[in-house]
């Protein structure tokens, strides 16, 4: 089962240092929030093509989770993760920012059934 405990391992194994960065007061959350933002940072880490070092960071805010990641090389196809953010009924945005490429999902945490039909089921 991959999710928030697992993103250090995530960020560990990764083919460029990762700087990693956490706010708020971490607290549970629902497994389907809990795995997409394991799988933002994981796609996005996936497609930073000739990336040489990126940052992840894990925003605990009331009702909602954000999760960044900036790098600086180029972005690859985000859609996926994008349809799994509206899903939730949040979003995620991607683009250069500050000379960087930036992925940030906003994922709401209240209201979420605990495994939703079909949108984990694909990885």
């Amino acid at each position: 089962m991959t999710g928030l405990r697992e993103i250090e391992t995530l960020i560990g194994g990764a083919d460029m240092p990762v700087a990693f960065d956490r706010a708020g007061e971490p607290r549970r959350v629902p497994h389907v929030v809990d795995r997409s933002a394991y799988r933002v940072v994981r796609d996005t880490l996936a497609g930073a093509r000739k990336a040489t070092g990126a940052t992840v960071a894990i925003e605990y805010m009331p009702g909602a989770l954000a999760v960044q990641v900036d790098h600086d090389g180029c972005g690859a196809e985000l859609e996926e993760i994008a349809d799994l953010a509206a899903a939730l009924g949040g979003g995620l945005t991607a683009g250069r920012a500050h000379g960087r490429f930036r992925v940030r999902a906003w994922l709401p945490t209240e209201a979420q059934p605990l495994y939703p039909a079909g949108l984990l089921a694909t990885h």
